[in-house]
């Protein structure tokens, strides 16, 4: 379908692409991986004929259509997120509009053979190509991307502009084509949304390359990773874990073979310089000489500039970060959320869950004192102080137009000249970089400013709303090292199932206008959802099942005369009570005692070297634990109660 054959591009003396071949037949489904800055997004517009390049071509079989998300979108300044999205079928538009003419003629005068035989043609054409349909599927997939319905008629320009990249995404969807590039479709999606796009894309008809760095995402939709590093393109038919291991593999062979080789070139100089004085050795010499020049030490492939991160921290004395009580907030008469309570402690890694929409954002403002409940109150500990990390920041032109380390400079005027260049340099931005202005960086290098910023700022707490967007793999690698080091408190809003698994130790749920604690790790809480889900589905399931059937159409209801009771069904149903009663305590026992060795087992796990110097793993550990206990506690609660109503 598509072949890029021995691409090559330079940009003076960098070769960003050296002789780059891969192929992508029908349905094909690969990731395009690397570094920022390795040139996946330049080999994109490559491959989307946007850009030429210094060797090699690009080749597409007859008539392929192709699609990309692109990482800006723009539309037009009146177009609802509707409007713009059903762009997508602005052919078939058209096409209706020449036939409503045609119909309108057709009421007026005699049309003629020419015109009767267009009619025919773009009625076969409309149903064809979707035209009948086109506003359902509009609406359907712009819900599954998040849109509630009176959000798909807002206009654009007051949604932020996350959304407008939603919109931008649900118009290439709709569009069909027949090979989708995308870049970063997860950036700006909730869960929700991300679980919607997968399924979509699985059953999507065409072909599809993948710039993602979302591990689960790209395993759940993809066959197969294209790693771009050092110019070069290596395609590894493996899930992206497994990539990862075999490219770590494959530069620790680099490492071996180089080291040997250079190894044996010291030898043979040492040998040389030993004999080449020497008359009657120096024949040696000379071949000793032949043979070392021979030798090729293997290139190893170089990870790139990374992040240095070490969020600076100040003590905190107190008992608690934050704590909310009766927290209600509202947005004119739409209802966010109400009579929420709930307390954060010093040292929580909290993972704020919940559909999109649901308030997360808002809760996190809240806690960075930027908006102010309309009920209740949020108090913090007196001596906290928290950095923020906002989701959607839009520059001023201002900003724009100000190079990145005097826009440092005004926002720390005390920190000196020194600190502000360091903590740029932390983020991957030396020497010129630190010069350019902020409006010409992209996605990701405007996320590495802001993260710069609370690497000025120490505190004992961290509010950071989406930090991982934009991000590439190893970034969001080292940012969750950092922040599970980070000895403070972090709240955090992520839609990246991998960070939030292994960062949280307890998880806060925003939905349906109300807040939710629970009290272990984010494993623990998908097992509490699934237990809830379960649960309410067998109660609706007993009460359908024990509901009296409805009387016959127009008859009085009459009250049922009372059934004379047998006591020999008394002693059955008494029985029966009890047999249940005695099996749920034995299930209760069981998981009582599962979750006791399951801690004892933990316990072990904590005093291993390997795993208390890993502060990821014991950190998921610890959080595991605390769900246990938390659940023991409620299991003994219950056994409890059933003695005491045994009794």
């Amino acid at each position: 379908m598509i072949e890029a054959r021995n691409i090559s591009l330079s940009f003076g003396p960098r070769v960003l692409l050296n002789e780059v071949s891969f192929q992508l037949g029908d349905r094909g489904r690969l990731a395009l991986a690397g570094s920022n800055g390795a040139g996946k997004s330049t080999l994109f517009s490559i491959l989307m004929g946007e850009l030429g390049c210094d060797e090699g071509k690009v080749i597409k079989s007859g008539g392929l259509r192709m699609g990309m998300l692109r990482q800006h979108a723009e539309f037009e300044a009146d177009a609802t997120a509707f409007s713009a999205a059903q762009l997508a079928f602005g052919e078939v538009m058209e096409k209706a509009r020449k036939l409503e003419a045609l119909h309108m003629a057709m009421g007026e005068r005699d049309l003629s053979e020419q015109e009767y035989a267009d009619v025919d043609k773009l009625q076969d054409a409309l149903m064809r190509d979707g035209y009948y349909t086109a506003e359902a599927e509009t609406r359907s997939v712009l819900h599954g991307l998040g849109f509630h319905r009176e959000q798909q008629d807002k206009k654009l320009s007051e949604l932020s502009g996350g959304w407008k990249m939603r919109v931008a995404l649900a118009q290439l969807l709709l569009r069909r084509p027949d090979c989708l590039l995308l870049d970063e479709p997860t950036n700006h999606l909730d869960l929700e949304s991300i679980m919607w796009l997968e399924g979509y894309l699985k059953n999507y008809p065409g072909s599809m390359l993948l710039i993602c760095h979302d591990r689960r995402f790209v395993d759940n939709v993809c066959e197969g990773v294209l790693d771009l590093r050092m110019g070069q393109l290596d395609l590894y038919s493996l899930p992206y874990e497994r990539y990862e291991e075999e490219r770590a593999m494959r530069i620790a062979m680099q490492q071996k073979s180089a080291a040997k080789a250079q190894d044996e070139i010291e030898r043979l100089n040492k040998f040389i310089d030993r004999f080449k004085a020497k008359a009657s050795k120096a024949s040696l010499a000379r071949s000793a000489m032949k043979r070392r020049d021979r030798i090729e030490v293997a290139e190893v492939e170089q990870e790139g500039p990374s992040m240095r991160l070490r969020f600076p921290t100040l003590d905190y004395s107190g008992s608690v970060a934050w704590k909310a009580e009766g927290l209600g907030k509202s947005y004119g008469e739409k209802r966010i959320f109400a009579d929420g309570a709930f307390t954060i402690l010093p040292g929580d890694k909290v993972a704020l869950v919940g559909a999109n929409g649901a308030g997360k954002t808002t809760l996190i403002r809240l806690l960075a004192g930027e908006i102010t409940p309309e009920e209740g109150v949020i108090d913090k500990g007196s001596s906290l102080k928290a950095g923020y990390y906002a989701q959607y920041v839009e520059p001023t032109e201002r900003e724009k137009a100000t190079p990145i380390l005097e826009l440092m400079r005004e926002t720390f005027p005390l920190a000196g000249d020194n600190a502000p260049r360091a903590a740029l340099g932390a983020m991957m931005f030396s020497g010129d970089d630190a010069k350019k202005n902020f409006g010409v960086l992209s996605g990701g290098e405007r996320a590495r400013v802001r993260l710069a910023q609370l690497l000025m700022a120490p505190g004992n707490a961290l509010l950071l709303d989406e930090p991982t967007n934009h991000l590439d793999v190893r970034s969001k690698d080292l940012l969750l090292e950092a922040l599970a080091d980070y000895p403070g408190t972090v709240v955090f809003v992520s839609h990246d199932r991998d960070f939030t698994e292994q960062l949280a130790t307890r998880v806060i749920r925003v939905d349906n206008g109300s807040i939710t604690e629970y009290p272990g790790d984010y494993a623990y809480y998908l097992h509490k959802v699934e237990d809830d889900l379960r649960r309410e589905a067998q109660a609706e399931a007993a009460e359908r099942n024990g509901g009296k059937k409805p009387g016959k159409k127009g008859a009085a209801a009459q009250p049922a005369a009372p059934a004379a009771v047998d006591p020999r069904d008394e002693k059955k149903e008494a029985e029966k009570a009890k047999r249940q009663r005695e099996k749920r305590e034995a299930e209760v026992m069981g998981r009582i005692e599962w979750l006791e060795g399951r801690n004892n087992d933990i316990d072990t796990e904590l005093c291993k070297p390997d795993v208390f110097s890993d502060p990821v793993a014991a950190r998921k550990l610890n959080g595991e634990k605390q769900g246990n206990v938390a659940e023991l506690e409620a299991l003994y609660a219950e056994l409890d109660t059933a003695s005491q109503e045994a009794a």
